[in-house]
C-alpha cells in the first residue's frame, strides 16, 4: 500500500501533548509504517482565527521548529523534505516523507514579505483562510471575497512557488481566486457539496475547475463533511465511496487524493482513523468496482505527481 495525505493537524496536537513521532497517541502516527511501501504526509500548521498580526507569524515559526525537532529525533524514519528531490530520496529509503504546509493565510501577519519568510522555511502550500475573516479574505463565516491584499498574496505565493490551497475559502473568494490564479491550485481537504450540503465542501462546478486546471482535491474524513445530518462516523465508508464515485463521474480520476484532516478535532469511522486504515480503504473501493489503477491514483499517485510538477 502507498499513502499520500494532503492535510493533517497533528503537529499542534503533538506539541500540546509533549509527544513526538515515535510515541504519538494522535490519529496520525508512525506505528504501522512498515505496512506502507511509500508514505507522504503534508503537516499543516493551523492558525486559529483568534491569532492575527505578528503573533500569527511567531505561532507558525514555533510549531515549525517543533516539527523539525521531532523529525530529527525520529531515528531516521522520517524526512522533512525541503525539496521534491529530498522527498523522493527519502521515499526510496523507506522513510515517511513530510511536507510543511500552513492552514490559514493569517500566518502572513498582513505583510507580503512574510511569503518570502515562509518560502525560506520551506513551506510548500498555504490555505488562504480558515473559517473566519483574515487579511486575505474569508471562510464560510462571511460572504466577502478576496481582499486586494489577498489577490496580491495569491500572485506572490505563486511567484514564490508556494501552492495555493482553496480549502476553507468561501464561494466569493473561490470565484476571485479563479481570476487571480495562473497555476494549478488545490483543495487539500474538501468534499462535494452535492453529496453533503455543507459550505466547507466544493460545489460541482468548483470541483470541475480543479479538474480543468490540473489541481487536486483531498477527501476529508470529518463526518460533518460527509453527511447531513452528521452521523458521527457511522457508515462512513459508504459515504466516502459516494463522494469519490461522484468525483470520478465529474472527471476527477487524476485529481482525487487523500486530505484526511487527521487530528483536526474530527470524528470519523474508527475503521479509517489512522493512515494505515485509510490506506487499506483501497480494498473497499476495488471491491465496490473502482479499478485498481484509479484507486492507486487516489491513494498516492495523483498527489505525488502533482508535487513532482509543482514542489520547488
Amino acid at each position: 500500500m502507498k499513502f499520500f495525505d494532503l492535510h493533517c493537524d497533528t503537529i499542534e496536537e503533538l506539541m500540546k501533548r509533549g509527544e513526538n513521532l515515535l510515541n504519538s497517541t494522535a490519529q496520525f502516527n508512525m506505528r504501522g509504517q512498515s505496512r506502507l511501501k511509500a508514505a507522504v504526509q503534508c503537516m499543516a500548521i493551523w492558525v486559529p482565527d483568534s491569532i492575527r498580526g505578528r503573533e500569527a507569524v511567531w505561532f507558525v515559526d514555533r510549531h515549525e521548529a517543533y516539527l523539525r525537532k521531532i523529525v530529527e529525533h525520529s531515528q531516521g524514519r522520517a524526512v522533512l523534505a525541503d525539496s521534491f528531490s529530498e522527498l523522493e530520496k527519502g521515499l526510496k529509503e523507506r522513510k515517511w516523507g513530510m511536507i510543511r504546509t500552513i492552514e490559514g493565510g493569517a500566518a502572513l501577519g498582513g505583510r507580503l514579505e512574510n511569503i518570502g519568510h515562509f518560502k525560506a522555511a520551506h513551506f510548500k502550500m498555504m490555505t488562504l483562510t480558515w473559517n473566519g475573516k483574515n487579511e486575505l479574505g474569508s471562510g464560510p463565516a462571511s460572504e466577502e471575497g478576496l481582499t486586494a491584499f489577498g489577490k496580491e498574496a495569491v500572485r506572490e505565493l505563486e511567484a514564490a512557488g508556494i501552492i495555493v490551497d482553496c480549502s476553507h475559502l468561501n464561494d466569493a473568494g473561490f470565484a476571485d481566486l479563479l481570476h487571480q490564479a495562473k497555476k494549478p491550485f488545490v483543495a487539500s481537504h474538501s468534499n462535494l457539496r452535492s453529496c453533503c450540503d455543507h459550505p466547507r465542501n466544493l460545489r460541482e462546478d468548483q470541483f470541475k475547475e480543479l479538474v480543468r486546471r490540473g489541481g487536486l482535491c483531498g477527501i476529508n474524513l470529518y463526518s460533518r463533511f460527509l453527511s447531513v445530518p452528521d452521523r458521527g462516523g457511522e457508515g462512513e465508508r459508504e459515504l466516502l465511496f459516494r463522494h469519490i464515485y461522484r468525483m470520478l463521474e465529474l472527471g476527477g480520476e487524476n485529481v482525487i487524493a487523500w486530505g484526511t484532516d487527521f487530528d483536526g478535532g474530527i470524528t470519523c469511522d474508527p475503521s479509517l482513523g489512522d493512515p494505515y486504515k485509510a490506506a487499506a480503504f483501497g480494498s473497499y473501493l476495488t471491491a465496490r468496482g473502482i479499478p485498481r489503477g484509479t484507486v492507486e491514483k487516489f491513494s498516492f499517485e495523483n498527489a505525488y505527481g502533482f508535487f513532482k510538477r509543482h514542489m520547488e
